[in-house]
């Protein structure tokens, strides 16, 4: 039988369905509905022309949305008669990126209308006092002994980067977790925290609904605690990410004579004393993840402390000495590590990367290149490359029949946006194509691309 929970909050009658509704007797997960999201799955129905999601971008020049449902993401039209709720008015989507949305749409050609737009609003029923800001919640985690901070995301998420201190209770495990994490006094005070979603406000209900008095949400969540704080990894992730050798850069911030005993691979050696003046050192791309180990944890934030400093918003610490790194039986090189720091991020699905993107448009397009500006006439005719078909975004889906599938299809737009809309509309249909996540201007005859 399903699970089904009826919680009366603030006068309200409030209908959350588990996880394991969502499942048949057989344990497989009923195929009804349409597109949706594994999280939304928490406590949504599946319903026929009914899409739930996480709003990944907008276009606005060519009415086109696209929403993350989890293995993919799928492409939206609307029009300005598209009807909205919990929003007062369209230009007010842009400003809940990852933010969860629900779109009701019919078929039309292959390609999905939007009838109306809705924006999950979930905070509406939790009380203005049980809702934290960043400087709440820290005045809370000095002030109060009993707290406990709850991370509401999957675990894979959480290991990579989350707030010092937060253990993980996934919103659609809860019944599985709760129970070997929520302490027995039911005075404790409980904060959760996602990206935003609903899944905080999950878990607050379902932890309200076993009796527990003192629960909150820090509403912003860990994109606004990165603002202003370093963030902690995990060994899980850690580890991990040594063995693939990409997207991360590992400071080792011990001095040199403690090297003796090894390090983790990967590693670049930057002693704590010359880390303030070695920002330098650091890539030049901002949004690149750090991440700080050492002997002394003390130091170790410390060093975070620094780093984030320089404008790296994704810097973590490891919560763990190097000495207990070798306790466990994880991976350690001996000899000398790298001085010089060499980042390589870890290229988004799809994507083109800007160097080979500009040998291809700098010269004469090659055959078996075809080139597609997924913006507008009116952008296109304002200048272009060379060679370069325009296909508006909105009419990709339309006009894919024409696209010759036996050469290399790349498509760019103005900032990459759309370009990844046009990817997603590709892939979808089964065509191959790659996508420029750049920002691309035409002026006087030329061309700038900067690297998103």
């Amino acid at each position: 039988m399903s699970k089904k929970r009826l919680y009366l909050l603030f006068g309200a009658p409030v209908l959350f369905l588990t996880f394991s509704s969502l499942h048949s007797q057989t344990g497989k997960v009923e195929p009804k509905g349409g597109p949706m999201h594994p999280l939304c799955k928490s406590c949504h129905q599946p319903q026929p022309n009914v899409m739930m999601g996480f709003l990944d971008s907008i276009s606005y020049k060519n009415k086109v949305i696209q929403i993350d449902i989890g293995a993919t993401k799928e492409l939206v039209k609307f029009t300005d008669k598209v009807k909205l709720a919990g929003l007062k008015d369209l230009e007010e989507i842009k400003l809940y990126r990852g933010r969860g949305f629900s779109i009701e749409y019919e078929e039309k050609k292959g390609e999905k209308i939007a009838k109306s737009i809705t924006r999950f609003d979930v905070m509406k029923i939790i009380p203005k006092d049980d809702q934290l800001s960043r400087e709440a919640l820290e005045k809370i985690l000095r002030e109060d002994k009993r707290v406990l901070l709850l991370d509401s995301r999957p675990p894979h998420v959480y290991q990579e980067l989350h707030i010092p201190l937060a253990k993980n209770l996934p919103a659609p495990a809860f019944d599985k977790v709760a129970p070997k994490i929520l302490p027995q006094d039911k005075e404790t005070t409980i904060i959760y925290y996602d990206i935003g979603g609903c899944l905080s406000p999950i878990n607050y209900m379902n932890t309200k609904a076993q009796g527990y008095k003192n629960v909150k949400i820090y509403v912003a969540g860990l994109p606004d605690w990165i603002q202003a704080k370093p963030a902690s990894t995990t060994v899980e992730f850690l580890s991990k990410a040594v063995q693939e050798k990409i997207g991360y850069v590992l400071i080792d911030i011990r001095s040199p004579e403690k090297l003796k005993d090894g390090f983790i691979p990967t590693a670049v050696n930057i002693p704590l004393k010359d880390l303030p003046q070695s920002k330098a050192l650091f890539p030049e791309k901002k949004t690149a993840f750090i991440i700080v180990y050492g002997d002394n944890m003390e130091e170790v934030k410390s060093a975070a402390e620094i780093i984030h400093g320089f404008g790296y918003r994704r810097t973590a610490y490891l919560p763990i000495p190097f000495e207990e790194w070798i306790k466990r039986g994880l991976p350690v090189d001996k000899g000398t590590p790298a001085k010089q720091i060499v980042f390589i991020p870890k290229p988004k699905p799809g994507t083109i990367p800007v160097e080979e993107f500009e040998k291809i448009v700098k010269g004469p397009l090659p055959k078996d290149v075809y080139l597609i500006d997924v913006r507008t006439p009116e952008e296109f005719r304002k200048g272009h490359f060379k060679g370069a078909v325009n296909i508006p975004v909105d009419l990709l889906t339309e006009k894919a029949p024409e696209i010759p599938k036996d050469k290399r299809i790349i498509l760019y737009c103005e900032t990459g946006i759309r370009a990844e809309m046009g990817y997603t509309a590709l892939k979808n249909l089964g065509i191959k194509s790659e996508y420029l996540d750049a920002k691309v201007e035409f002026k006087g005859g030329k061309f700038s691309i900067t690297e998103n």
